[in-house]
């Protein structure tokens, strides 16, 4: 096994950092005979508003957030189909026909953005 050589026993160390003697005891008498003396209390008044105003934003904030959330789930919600009598049955399902014979021309006849309709003409599809 190797052996661990300590640098530090080897070069003759010393703290850089030294103090005088006695300086710690008198370091508080002498800092605060620097400051300048208190001739009267300055206390800032604060306003209601100042003190309440991080509260009001909140409230504002997460009223905000609720009303968007009630409206997006209110436009996201189906309205309700009141398909009571058989003639209201009849014209919901002659318009999901049409809608999906609208898709399926759309997707026939304008195929990745080409005017396939000259096809129409032809008859032959």
């Amino acid at each position: 096994m190797e052996k661990k050589i300590d640098f530090l026993d080897k070069k003759d160390f010393r703290n850089p950092f030294l103090t005088p003697e006695g300086y710690f005891e008198g370091l508080t008498v002498q800092i605060l005979s620097q400051l300048p003396e208190r001739t009267g209390e300055q206390v800032q008044k604060t306003s209601l508003w100042q003190r309440a105003q991080t509260w009001v934003y909140m409230a504002a904030m997460f009223i905000i957030i609720a009303l968007t959330m009630n409206l997006l789930t209110f436009l996201r919600t189906p309205k309700d189909l009141d398909l009571t009598s058989a003639s209201d049955i009849d014209e919901f399902y002659q318009y999901y026909e049409d809608q999906l014979a609208d898709n399926f021309y759309h997707e026939t006849f304008f195929l990745n953005g080409v005017d396939n309709s000259e096809l129409l003409d032809n008859k032959n599809f």
